[in-house]
């Protein structure tokens, strides 16, 4: 997909779109065809780091770790420990507040089966669960600073019911040229990650967030 081809489409979802009282993304949406979902070797599920934040606000993330894992206060909007965690269960007063405040989550390796366990059917449908592919599933060793601002960064291509993957591609501050690159980037990442590459795309755009899509 050529640069100066995406800058024109993106000049155009700009053109396209009212001025809004908050700051919109860009948003990639593909329409798919002949996949079965049904079967696993067909589904996407990667991860495309970008050049910019997906959006203007971070993301608010809570890490669920023991005290083996250094430096993590300093670093995530909340850390729950691993006793507090089995003490969540049954509560749902707190479970609400945890699953509706927070963005993203991350977990050291050894709590997975107990947060799957105690958030997971609520995280879930919310499409929150913390993905390893995206490195959210963590080790006493892993480095956190580095690893906060990459969610930040990361986009989540992924297949499920449907065959549409939408995905935010940045804040409209950002200027077109990292818009572009970051299009460019995630839809060649789509592409070699589908099976049938460009033949399972049937067809992409871009939109602003409350904008009208605008064909790519």
């Amino acid at each position: 997909m050529n640069l100066e081809d995406i800058k024109s489409k993106i000049k155009e979802a700009r053109e396209a779109s009212k001025d809004r009282k908050f700051t919109q993304t860009f948003d990639l949406v593909f329409n798919l065809q002949n996949i079965d979902l049904k079967q696993p070797s067909s589904k996407v599920d990667v991860g495309v780091a970008l050049e910019s934040d997906l959006r203007p606000k971070k993301f608010k993330i809570l890490a669920i770790i023991d005290h083996s894992v250094t430096g993590a206060e300093e670093v995530f909007d909340k850390v729950i420990y691993s006793e507090e965690l089995i003490a969540l269960k049954g509560n749902m007063s707190e479970i609400r507040k945890i699953t509706h405040g927070f963005d993203k989550f991350v977990v050291q390796a050894n709590y997975m089966p107990q947060f799957a366990q105690i958030l997971g059917r609520f995280l879930g449908p919310m499409n929150k669960m913390p993905s390893p592919k995206l490195g959210m599933v963590i080790t006493a060793k892993t480095a956190l600073p580095e690893l906060y601002q990459k969610i930040q960064k990361t986009v989540h291509l992924q297949t499920k019911k449907n065959l549409v993957i939408q995905a935010s591609v940045g804040s409209e501050k950002e200027s077109d040229e990292t818009i572009a690159k970051n299009i460019q980037h995630v839809y060649d990442t789509l592409i070699h990650a589908l099976p049938g590459h460009e033949n399972n795309l049937k067809n992409s755009g871009i939109k602003l967030t409350m904008g009208k899509l605008v064909r790519l």
